[in-house]
């Protein structure tokens, strides 16, 4: 019981590592692994890659609690990702893709407004191969949400000829190695990944080896003040070591305390707002309400939810195009 009140009034964690298969015919050691992680601590999200899971794979990968999402390599064994999330977020893949053994899946998080993507690039990818996925990776991000998700990509992507140094800020710059090894074939690569993060905004946040001497595994985010605490642990579950992020996420009862909190405290922001000034774009707010996908945000949810989604966007949309009132002298 003790334990239980600890993990509801403290935030979520995210986790990712490269298992380096996830199950096999004879062990369930690392799902068990995974199972207990999850009753000691407060786990969000859960991503996998080298999962070498097969289509004959169905009820041992299951975790209570958690809805799993696969992307299986297609065609040859090995390889693969997956996600875990945590059950009481409805959520849905939005898709998945496997290229000659570049793997590549993503969930959305309703409630939360999260985009999670993992990969996973071999050493050996070709160029054609990789560019397919980082194509799918940019047809998601470019698809107008609002509000704008939070992004979380997370995988292995072997470039191992490259360092990265943590900034003032939580995100990393990068460098080739010295005497790097380093092929132009892998370069073009790499280069195509930067530029597709910073077309998003995108920043690596992982400094330290995740491989022996190697920062092979990565996460990029367009919130980089979400993650609160970087734990990088060695493993004896694979030769890849795991990465815990602790967030500031709340869980669900300590976020609605906090809420309440902040409701009582705060005069109503609409009463605020100037919706009669002559400057507001009428046109441009009736096409940004028209795009948005409103029978995929309140699909299957109860009217309580409904109501909270329209309030939510409402409000930020009022207050990216509405002034405030001028407030009279007295």
């Amino acid at each position: 019981m003790v334990l239980n009140n600890y993990k509801e009034n403290t935030p979520w964690k995210i986790i990712y590592q490269n298992v380096r298969r996830l199950i096999t015919t004879n062990s369930k050691e690392k799902v068990n692994f995974f199972k207990e992680y999850t009753e000691e601590n407060n786990i969000l999200l859960m991503n996998f890659t080298e999962t070498w899971l097969s289509e004959t794979m169905q009820e041992d990968m299951k975790i209570k609690g958690y809805q799993l999402y696969r992307g299986d390599r297609k065609g040859k064994n090995g390889g693969g990702t997956a996600i875990y999330v945590q059950e009481k977020y409805e959520s849905h893949k939005v898709t998945e893709i496997s290229v000659d053994g570049v793997e590549m899946i993503a969930v959305h998080i309703e409630k939360l407004n999260i985009i999670n993507i993992v990969v996973y690039r071999p050493p050996d990818a070709k160029a054609n191969h990789f560019m397919k996925i980082l194509d799918k990776i940019r047809d998601i991000l470019s698809e107008t949400r609002v509000p704008e998700p939070t992004v979380i990509m997370t995988g292995d992507f072997n470039f191992s000829f490259i360092e990265w140094i943590r900034e003032e800020n939580g995100g990393c710059r990068w460098e080739e190695k010295l005497r790097s090894g380093a092929t132009s074939e892998g370069r073009k690569q790499f280069d195509k990944l930067n530029e597709e993060m910073d077309r998003f905004s995108l920043v690596q946040i992982i400094e330290e080896p995740t491989r022996k001497k190697n920062t092979l595994d990565l996460i990029f985010t367009n919130e980089v003040s979400m993650f609160t605490e970087i734990e990088i642990s060695k493993s004896n579950l694979s030769d890849h070591d795991l990465i815990e992020l602790s967030t500031n996420i709340k869980t669900d009862r300590h976020q609605t305390k906090e809420n309440v909190k902040k409701e009582a405290e705060k005069e109503p922001i609409f009463w605020q707002l100037n919706f009669h000034n002559e400057d507001v774009n009428w046109k441009l707010i009736n096409e940004v309400l028209k795009r948005i996908q409103w029978e995929m945000l309140f699909d299957n949810k109860d009217t309580e939810s409904c109501t909270i989604t329209l309030l939510e966007i409402l409000l930020k949309l009022c207050l990216k195009f509405f002034p405030m009132r001028k407030k009279q002298k007295s």
